[in-house]
Order: C-alpha cells, then sequence, then structure tokens
C-alpha cells in the first residue's frame, strides 16, 4: 500500500469516529431545532453585516483584532496519524512510512489554512467597510497568519515532548511572549504600509517552519511522541463533552512522580488540631489534582463572562444567585468525594470535628470564589470601558 492510501484510510476512519462522536449527541431532533436555526441565524446576521455595521465595532481598535488573530493562531497541531502498531510493522517500511507522515503533515497545514481563510471572511465586512482596507492590506494578513500558525505548530510539536509540567509552562509562557513581540512587530511594519517586508517575513517564517517540521517527524524517535499526540487530537472531541457536562468525572493523567505543590507535605497550619487536619488533607488534595482547580476556575470564569456580556442587571443577579448556588453545590461534593476517598476522613465522617472542617473549608473556598469573580468582573469592565464597548456592569 503506498504512502497515500495509507494515509487516506486512516483519515477517512478518523473523520468516521468523530462523526460518531458527534453523532452521539447530536441527534436528529438537536440538528433540526437547534443546528440547523444556529445556521441560519449566523448567515442572517452575517449578511447583516454587510448591509450594516453593528454599533459595537466602532469602539474596537484594530490593534484588538490583530491581537486576537494572534491568540488564535496558536489553535492546532501537527498530526502525522501514527498508531501504535506502527512501531513494530510499518517502521520496517520507512519510505511508506514517512510519506504518510508527510502527507499528514501537509493536510494539518491545509486544515489550519482553511480556518484562518474562514476566520478572515468572517471579519471581511469589517475590514472593508469599518477599517476601510485595501485587497492588498487584507491579503498580507492571512498569509502571515498562516505562515505564524505553521511556527506556532512546530513549536507546539516540541513543547509536548517535555514531561515536567512546570517547565513546560515556563517555555510556553516564554514562546508566546516572543511571538507576540514578533507579532507586534509586524503590525507596526504592516501599519506604515510596508507590505512587501511583511510578505517577505511571512515566506521566511513559512519556508523556515515547513523545513524543520519535515525534519522533525522525520525522525525515528519521535514516535512516541506523535502516537500520544494523535491520541489526544482524535479524543478532544470526547474531552470537550466530558468538559460540557457535569455529572462526568473529568480526571487528568499527568507524567509528573513528585507533586508540583506541598512535595514534602510541609504543614499549612501550625496549629494542629483535627479541624485544621481535616482542612488541610483536603486543600492539598484539592490543589494537587488539577482537574478539580481547573473546574474551579472554569465556574468562576463562566459566571465571569455571562455577568460581563449580559445587559439587564435584574438577569445579572439571577446569574449571580445562579453562580453562588452552583459554586457551594460542586465544593461540597468535592468535599465529599474527597474524604470518600481517604481511609482517614472515612474513619471520622460521623465526629463533630469533621463536619466542622467541613464546613470552615467549603466556606473558604466558598468567599475566595466570591472574591475572584469580583476582581475578574471589574476587570473585565475596566478593560471593555476603556475600549468603550457597549457592556456596562449596570446598564439595565
Amino acid at each position: 500500500m503506498s504512502s497515500w492510501h495509507l494515509f487516506r484510510d486512516r483519515y477517512i476512519r478518523n473523520r468516521k469516529y468523530q462523526y460518531g462522536v458527534i453523532r452521539s449527541i447530536a441527534d436528529w431532533t438537536i440538528i433540526i431545532y437547534l443546528l440547523i436555526p444556529a445556521v441560519i441565524f449566523i448567515i442572517m446576521s452575517y449578511r447583516s453585516w454587510w448591509m450594516e455595521l453593528p454599533g459595537w465595532i466602532e469602539s474596537i481598535p484594530f490593534i484588538l483584532i490583530f491581537m486576537l488573530l494572534y491568540l488564535l493562531s496558536w489553535s492546532g497541531n501537527i498530526r502525522t496519524y501514527v498508531e501504535e502498531a506502527d512501531k513494530v510493522f510499518l517502521i520496517k517500511k520507512q519510505q511508506s512510512f514517512f510519506g504518510m507522515k508527510k502527507w499528514g503533515y501537509a493536510i494539518s497545514m491545509l486544515t489550519q489554512a482553511l480556518g484562518t481563510g474562514i476566520t478572515f471572511l468572517v471579519l471581511l465586512p469589517f475590514l472593508i467597510n469599518h477599517f476601510n482596507l485595501n485587497g492588498q492590506e487584507i491579503g498580507t494578513l492571512p498569509f502571515y497568519f498562516i505562515a505564524l500558525k505553521s511556527l506556532i505548530m512546530l513549536v507546539k510539536f516540541h513543547l509536548n515532548k517535555i514531561e515536567k509540567m512546570f517547565k513546560k509552562i515556563v517555555f510556553q509562557f516564554l514562546l508566546f511572549a516572543i511571538l507576540s513581540c514578533l507579532s507586534q512587530l509586524i503590525y507596526f511594519f504592516w501599519a506604515r504600509g510596508s507590505l512587501l517586508l511583511v510578505g517577505l517575513c511571512g515566506m521566511a517564517l513559512l519556508t523556515m517552519s515547513i523545513y524543520f517540521s519535515l525534519k522533525a517527524i522525520q525522525k525515528i524517535s519521535t514516535i512516541d511522541h506523535e502516537i500520544d499526540m494523535g491520541r489526544a487530537d482524535k479524543t478532544k472531541n470526547i474531552e470537550l463533552i466530558f468538559m460540557l457536562s457535569n455529572e462526568i468525572e473529568k480526571p487528568i493523567v499527568t507524567k509528573r512522580t513528585k507533586p508540583l505543590l506541598f512535595r514534602r507535605s510541609k504543614r499549612i497550619f501550625k496549629k494542629r488540631t483535627p479541624v485544621n487536619g481535616f482542612i488541610e488533607l483536603f486543600l492539598k488534595i484539592l490543589l494537587r489534582n488539577r482537574s478539580y482547580v481547573m473546574n474551579y476556575f472554569q465556574i468562576i470564569s463562566v459566571g465571569t463572562v455571562a455577568i460581563v456580556l449580559i445587559p439587564p442587571l435584574w438577569i445579572k443577579s439571577i446569574i449571580f444567585i445562579g453562580f453562588l448556588i452552583m459554586m457551594n453545590s460542586w465544593l461540597s461534593l468535592i468535599w465529599n468525594k474527597i474524604a470518600s476517598s481517604n481511609p482517614l476522613s472515612k474513619k471520622y465522617s460521623e465526629t463533630n470535628f469533621y463536619f466542622k472542617a467541613r464546613k470552615r473549608a467549603v466556606m473558604s473556598l466558598f468567599i475566595t470564589a466570591i472574591i475572584l469573580l469580583g476582581v475578574f468582573v471589574f476587570g473585565w469592565q475596566s478593560m471593555l470601558s476603556h475600549f468603550g464597548m457597549p457592556f456596562g456592569l449596570f446598564r439595565g
């Protein structure tokens, strides 16, 4: 079997798998009553943008859209469609093996380029009618962002090899800052009409990224890494379904051998009492579990977005009350889950100091969540007000 036929079969199987995942939650009722009206609404809204621009675009500077495009460029990964059995069988036929990986990389690039093109197609009414950009100015931008995305895909391919979480986060932050500065420099040249220079920079980035990406995927030593990336990409829709479901546990598997926090299990409270002991045990388990921490901040972030973006004050009040109920229920549920999985907590689960520790721990994290919500809401409100966007906190 040729490398093209091998890649095509695996690509088709992967598409069928993703279609099955989507069909598992989207039956014909959902498609007819939700998806089709949503598509019609999006088409009608897009058509209305060509006829008359919405008022909120008047207060948005183009640099904000440019940096938003930069953030969107960090989506997507290199997919080579390598499978576990290839380490035994296909690796012996290196020509077909590497040919299949090159086809996978080409499709990954094409998919990301198509996504960038669709993004600019959505923004086209604003770029032409509001920012008054000509064809050359508009055409230079998607070319640069496609080149930037190819570089980011290469960067993420190497970043995913790092097993230590702290080291990975540090490198990712540094690279994010460096590429952000590069994009701001490109914007500086583009805003001053140096379109040829922007195009040459994009060409250099694209050529360099493709060259080093092809060299990277030709290394046999990366096969385990590519299998892990392919497995994560294949199951991303399933993980999204789990994330949106409150009834399903979302465990996160980590390769870290030592906990990031409390490695030597130092005491949090100087005063040693049964109540403090239970609270300390609960906090250490909670903070060491990235899934619990992410869910905690996810509830806060969803509440923040809803309160900031929905104008009527009475709806904001309902959302805030709903946030309080949800956060308190979730913290109580997590306490019961952690307590039931720990032998020490189960043994003393009927004592007075157990319930006192439960009340104090849940209340402390509950108040912290309210404070964080307030900080996030006023932070977003200040930023949106700075740009004059019509999302007033007390707008009724």
